[in-house]
């Protein structure tokens, strides 16, 4: 009886070591993971600081626009002109007002479009990489997307699936996009889950339905656009209306993406 109490007593303190191990395994790997996160989101808060970029909302913005006397957005000019002259593949500022998403947007060449996939805004290694206009556009284009890393932490695009909501959609309609030249304000109007599809495919690609567009492309894209929308909201863009993708991995399927559509209105 002794014996077994003795080998019953060591089962459990193996068993013990072993769920110690994988906790504290566990434990390692997330700290690897969100330790990296942490200080590239602080990093880009001191790129924001050093720039001089204060928050503004978009009502704001779009109030200004309405007054001719309005010079709302000049302070917002330079210090985005200050960015660009520190790296001249900046093209603006991306923010969504309560939210995390407030990031610098880059565009490098043609040939390497996914240049920033895993670099920082100085050009480093970087797990979160930098928001960055993809492959075909640019932020003239009647269609552009801007891709970002779903990042567990919730940082980059990690929130951006927050759009599936109606309410959230309603409640976060208006995105501000603040260039060297001129801050502008884009109203969401619809999110769709999608994926990766093959060049031989029918389906509709929004990453390839970009750039300058005929009025019928345009349209094309925009019925499946709101075809696909989870949200249904008011206001939709009509040609030419400027549009702009929100893009970024999502896992309900091999190559999947979340998008979020919205269009310029100042």
């Amino acid at each position: 009886m002794k014996r077994k109490k003795t080998k019953t007593t060591v089962l459990y303190a193996a068993v013990a070591v072993i769920l110690i191990g994988v906790l504290a395994f566990a434990g390692y790997q997330a700290l690897k993971i969100y330790i990296p996160q942490s200080n590239e989101s602080r990093d880009f808060a001191l790129i924001k600081e050093e720039a001089g970029i204060e928050d503004i909302s978009a009502q704001t913005i779009i109030d200004g626009s309405k007054s001719p006397k309005s010079d709302s957005s000049s302070e917002d000019n330079a210090a985005m002109k200050k960015l660009a002259k520190k790296n001249s593949d900046f093209v603006g500022w991306l923010s969504i007002e309560d939210t995390e998403i407030d990031y610098p947007v880059m565009k490098s060449s043609e040939s390497d479009p996914e240049y920033y996939l895993h670099r920082d805004f100085d050009k480093n290694y970087s797990y979160s990489g930098t928001l960055f206009i993809g492959e075909g556009c640019d932020a003239d284009s009647d269609i552009f997307v801007i891709y970002g890393h779903n990042m567990n932490s919730g940082s980059m695009f990690g929130s951006l699936d927050s759009y599936k909501s109606g309410s959230f959609a309603l409640e976060h309609k208006d995105i501000v996009f603040r260039t060297p030249d001129e801050t502008r304000v884009y109203r969401v109007f619809a999110a769709f889950q999608t994926k990766l599809v093959p060049e031989e495919s029918d389906e509709f690609a929004y990453y390839r339905s970009v750039g300058k567009l005929s009025e019928e492309e345009y349209n094309k894209a925009l019925e499946n656009i709101r075809n696909m929308s989870e949200i249904a909201m008011n206001d939709v863009p009509k040609y030419p209306d400027q549009i702009m993708f929100l893009s970024t991995c999502y896992y309900h399927t091999d190559e999947g993406r979340f998008v979020t559509a919205a269009y310029r209105i100042v």
